[in-house]
């Protein structure tokens, strides 16, 4: 019988042998936590990840992340590792962290997180190295908490982000974020307006501006006053239970923002609205329940280039009466109207539009929204010399919308191509097979035009 034999064999640790640049570069395709345990390879791993330039520590147990705003944790059970909040581990590993420059410290922390944790000294640890990026979120049981002075004086942050359980209170001493160029500001509380007013005004090359409010943020008056500013998305959420109750509210969004390209705002408050001249805007999404609001927007923006609506009846209606003389690119999401024939009037004030896009996308039902098609008496500029790009998201195959479609492509004498998106879920009696070839047999003006059907 042969006696079986134990060949040692030396294994070379080549990974270990690399530069401890090109090891940090590993480590940051990990997890922290996963990071950090490397620690217990050996003694040229014990400090390497000390050394990772960002660090990212996000609570992926909390529950509900994006939705809830904060409240109670109902587990109790503190023994299991597995529910406990990060905080431990990120108070731990900061303290050992010995990276010379810190870029991006991204912090998430859920209901888990205890409310005598210092949250606050982290992020001044982070101030202290030169910090590029800070994205810090909150979800405790506690109220907002303010963050340290240092913050805001900040000479290296170019990126900020701030949700949640924290509390805006800029400082009145003379503070600046020389360097700030994008804050998102997602459902925080503000110690009051003027304190936000300090804010942004300490911020002199700020270029994009990202707010999501909710009712108790503790200010009447939003006030964004500016001049570097190019892109502002704001999201109001502070909709009324009743909405019939009440036609305004005592809010107010003011904007003064000269500079300003690109403008998205989905408001579902009654908040009135005080809006500055804005020359150079190119883009904007505007969906909002007040006409006045609409119409304080469109005499604020005549140079527009893209425009996409989510319309409502009056607002088709007030757009049937406008001239949009520089706009390219329009975009409508009908929602609870008969859109058709407001469409070709505003059609007909848009001389150069290239692209068109009707969206049923986000649209439950369709027979929800009423549609009536009458011949026009006369065809839109736009349509004989310009329009280019047609698409058709979710077609329902509806009688009037058949004839709309067909209205387009007969008419369109510069169009490049048409892409119609079939509603998911037809009528079960309607092949898809048919309606697709129906589509494909319906009459082009454009012989060089191609149609395509998803």
């Amino acid at each position: 019988m042969l006696e079986s034999k134990i060949e040692e064999i030396d294994c070379e640790d080549r990974i270990s042998a690399l530069p401890e640049e090109l090891l940090v570069t590993i480590l940051l395709l990990v997890p922290i936590k996963d990071a950090v345990a490397t620690m217990i390879l050996s003694k040229r791993w014990r400090c390497i990840w000390m050394m990772l330039p960002r660090l990212d520590y996000n609570e992926i147990n909390d529950i509900k992340d994006d939705h809830d705003c904060g409240g109670d944790d109902d587990d109790d059970d503190d023994d299991d590792e597995r529910k406990k909040s990060i905080w431990w581990f990120l108070d731990k590993s900061l303290k050992l962290h010995k990276a010379p420059v810190l870029e991006k410290l991204l912090i998430s922390l859920g209901r888990r997180c205890p409310s005598n944790a210092n949250v606050g000294n982290w992020v001044e640890k982070a101030v202290d190295r030169g910090v590029v990026v800070v994205k810090f979120k909150l979800r405790w049981s506690a109220g907002p908490t303010t963050l340290p002075r240092s913050l805001y004086t900040c000479e290296t942050l170019k990126e900020l982000t701030l949700s949640n359980k924290v509390l805006v209170d800029f400082p009145s001493s003379p503070s600046c974020l020389p360097s700030l160029e994008l804050l998102q500001l997602f459902c925080v509380a503000y110690k009051d307006e003027a304190s936000l007013a300090r804010f942004l005004s300490s911020c002199p090359v700020l270029g994009i501006l990202i707010v999501k409010r909710k009712k108790s943020d503790n200010l009447t008056n939003f006030i964004v006053k500016v001049s570097s500013l190019w892109m502002l998305l704001y999201h109001n959420t502070a909709c009324l239970q009743d909405d019939t109750d009440v036609v305004d509210s005592d809010s107010c969004l003011v904007i003064d923002t000269p500079a300003l390209i690109k403008f998205k705002v989905d408001d579902d408050s009654r908040d009135s609205w005080s809006i500055g001249n804005m020359p150079s805007l190119e883009e904007a999404y505007i969906s909002v329940n007040s006409l006045s609001n609409f119409d304080k927007f469109i005499t604020a923006s005549s140079s527009i280039l893209s425009l996409d609506l989510t319309f409502t009846d009056e607002m088709l209606v007030r757009c049937s009466t406008l001239r949009f003389s520089q706009l390219i690119k329009l975009s409508v999401d009908p929602s609870r109207s008969d859109w058709v024939e407001p469409l070709l009037l505003l059609l007909a004030n848009t001389p150069k539009l290239e692209e068109l896009l009707v969206n049923y996308e986000f649209i439950y039902d369709l027979e929800d929204i009423p549609l009536s098609w009458n011949q026009p008496s006369s065809i839109p500029g736009c349509l004989s010399s310009h329009l280019k790009i047609f698409e058709w998201r979710y077609y329902g195959h509806r009688e009037e919308e058949e004839e709309f479609l067909t209205y387009i492509l007969a008419n369109s004498k510069c169009l490049k191509t048409a892409t119609i998106s079939l509603k998911p879920m037809l009528d079960p009696e309607l092949e898809q097979d048919a309606i697709i070839g129906k589509l494909k047999d319906t009459p082009r003006v454009s012989t060089s035009s191609q149609l395509l059907v998803n």
